[in-house]
């Protein structure tokens, strides 16, 4: 249930996010009177609610009032999805200045209208951003319109980026706001990883391997156990004799293997005694 204390720590919330703008909406008014205002309007919110208006708050560029914030916790089918600015500053924030990739959590639409222009703001160039920002929008705005007709609402899905503790953070913040399933953000961090990190494991693990391998060799060689040929001293190469009696086949020539073991003084096998 959404208490008076949560009502108060909204608006400074609110407050720190907006600075003056949110200063003069509410001027003449304490705090204690701002947060009433929002308590009575949503004292009947969920914890979840609560989360998807925050989570709006993030990207919303002006000061919401009252009945705005609350429609964005509710949210009727139009208001459910992002307007076209704020999913810009969500896919904007997909690439940091140097060019990685950053977990985001958007939808199907943000995705495939950033996706035309990722291109562009990978230059950095003030001038193709500002045009990449301007095909975005116009794209986006078209697809949300035609799912609004379908009567769809935003389905939202992770990007994940290099950077493995931001992950955490950027889909921990999603599941709490609404926009993922509840309880699905370890299972999602702990079953996704990136090529790289899949490089960086692999190359843990071989290392922990000749680690314990060369521990294995000092323990061995402190008990005089030679575990490397290199270190056996005084190895000498068997040589044949030039000259060689060549014995006869025991099958194919029978008596004269015989005769032969005969002479060496041998015992003649019982297979060949036949």
């Amino acid at each position: 249930m959404f208490t008076h204390d949560d009502a108060l720590k909204l608006t400074k919330k609110m407050h720190a996010r907006y600075g003056d703008g949110f200063a003069r909406q509410w001027k003449g008014f304490s705090a204690k009177e701002i947060a009433q205002e929002f308590y009575e309007e949503l004292s009947a919110m969920t914890v979840e609610q609560i989360g998807r208006g925050l989570m709006r708050m993030k990207t919303h560029e002006f000061a919401p009032n009252v009945s705005q914030f609350s429609n964005w916790c509710i949210g009727d089918l139009k208001s459910q999805w992002l307007g076209a600015h704020e999913a810009w500053n969500i896919a904007r924030g997909s690439i940091d200045f140097n060019g990685y990739e950053l977990t985001v959590v958007w939808t199907k639409e943000c995705a495939v209208s950033f996706d035309a222009v990722i291109g562009m703001v990978k230059l950095g160039d003030k001038y193709q951003i500002a045009e990449a920002k301007k095909v975005f929008v116009e794209r986006y705005e078209r697809m949300v319109t035609e799912s609004l007709e379908r009567g769809e609402k935003p389905v939202y899905v992770v990007s994940y980026g290099d950077d493995k503790e931001q992950r955490k953070v950027a889909v921990r913040e999603a599941e709490i706001a609404g926009l993922l399933p509840g309880g699905t953000s370890q299972t999602l961090i702990e079953t996704t990883q990136t090529p790289g990190e899949g490089k960086s494991e692999a190359a843990k693990f071989k290392a922990i391997a000749q680690e314990h391998l060369a521990k294995l060799k000092t323990q061995l060689k402190s008990h005089n156990v030679k575990v490397e040929i290199e270190e056996k001293a005084d190895v000498k190469l068997f040589k044949l004799p030039e000259k060689l009696d060549c014995w006869a086949d025991p099958f194919e020539d029978s008596e004269t293997y015989k005769q032969t073991l005969k002479k060496e003084g041998k015992p003649i096998p019982l297979a060949v005694q036949q």
